[in-house]
């Protein structure tokens, strides 16, 4: 099961929410994909198995041939 959590805008409870579904008992996966504040981890206190560095542009830019491939997968 994935279940994913978004909204364009700030403080609605994303992380809130996330951070609560991830303390139920289940083994779980959980990845905070916010490139402006990646605040989850401050909640949880997980042990960080992987980063990743990230380096983006002032312009966005959507790849449409990427989206499409996500998209057929759920």
């Amino acid at each position: 099961m994935v279940i994913s959590i978004a909204s364009g805008k700030g403080g609605t409870g994303k992380t809130t929410l996330t951070a609560s579904l991830a303390a139920l008992p289940f083994d779980a996966v959980v990845v905070d994909c916010d490139v402006d504040a990646p605040d989850l981890y401050l909640l949880l206190k997980p042990t960080i198995l992987k980063t990743k560095d990230f380096y983006g542009s002032k312009l966005a830019s959507i790849d449409k041939n990427i989206l499409c491939k996500v998209w057929r997968l759920y």
